[in-house]
């Protein structure tokens, strides 16, 4: 098992996690820790010999959590935020799942850091932003847990898995890069399984260690909506994005880019259809619509 944090200005947050996850029983064979261009100092450090430190400049956490997977060596990945605490027998249930269903993606059981008793366990979307919710964790013990998204902060998939996925997407910044491997991933046939029996602090925090960079994040919900959306429910969402005063900037960022061949590609490759995705893990955020007849302009963009 390979553990990859991808840090961006953590502080000692970062040091804290790989103590945690060093520490823990079993300790993973390898942790590669993916410096996403922090300044504050917090990656330079005299790492133990099972740490690999590897530099990047800046370009987020999609980009961070890719290089961490080409450099690491074992088989199951675990991509964890840096600013976490894992107790022993952690990783043994998200292996065990792996051995049973290699082509999963797997979470956790995420507790609040701050709030103990607050405890989810994969989540669904709730607006066309792509913003979710934590589900509860169900009361039967060790029973797995069909979800609608794998947050991000602690993710295990195969590394072989992963690779023939093609990774995260290649967005920008910080956002949406869970929602839209969950999205793809569900649509290719595969499972999306919580695991409750694998528990992990996450510290959810109201403002972040860096400036926050809103249009990265807008362009992501963009460039996700033109992968997996179609309609009203494509419709919906850019709406939603054009409230945003970057908006403008970041459309027309995305319809430059090639999106309409890699939606075409996931819409020819498609096992489970995305409709029955939304009816399932988002229906409030994007009610079931009639026809898509009723936005046509939108539409278009996805045939470009």
């Amino acid at each position: 098992m390979s553990v990859v944090i991808s840090t961006y200005q953590e502080g000692e947050a970062l040091a804290a996690t790989v103590r945690s996850v060093s520490h823990a029983d079993p300790r993973p064979r390898e942790i590669v820790v993916v410096d996403d261009g922090s300044t504050d100092g917090s990656a330079e450090r005299d790492w133990p010999d099972h740490v690999t430190l590897v530099r990047q400049a800046h370009r987020g956490i999609a980009a961070a959590r890719n290089r961490g997977a080409r450099v690491a060596s074992q088989p199951a990945l675990v991509f964890l935020d840096a600013h976490c605490g894992v107790a022993d027998g952690w990783l043994d249930p998200l292996l065990d799942l792996l051995d049973e269903e290699p082509e999963a993606v797997a979470g956790p059981a995420v507790r609040d850091a701050e709030e103990p008793d607050y405890v989810g366990c994969g989540a669904r979307i709730v607006d066309a932003l792509f913003t979710y919710r934590w589900q509860r964790v169900p009361d039967t013990a060790g029973a797995l847990v069909p979800v609608g998204v794998v947050p991000g902060g602690c993710l295990a998939v195969s590394r072989r898995a992963f690779a023939d996925a093609g990774g995260f997407a290649p967005f920008t910044g910080f956002g949406v890069e869970d929602v839209e491997i969950s999205l793809r991933w569900w649509r290719a046939g595969r499972p999306l399984l919580g695991v409750p029996a694998s528990q992990v602090a996450h510290r959810f925090r109201a403002t972040p260690p860096y400036r926050p960079d809103h249009a990265s994040w807008l362009r992501n919900v963009l460039r996700t909506a033109l992968l997996h959306l179609t309609g009203e429910r494509l419709r919906a969402t850019v709406l939603a994005c054009a409230r945003f005063s970057s908006f403008n900037r970041a459309v027309a960022d995305v319809l430059t880019e090639r999106w309409a061949e890699a939606a075409s590609r996931l819409a020819v490759a498609e096992v489970r259809q995305v409709v029955s995705y939304l009816d399932t893990w988002a229906p409030a955020a994007f009610p079931a619509q009639v026809s898509s007849d009723d936005a046509p302009a939108i539409d278009g963009w996805t045939a470009w």
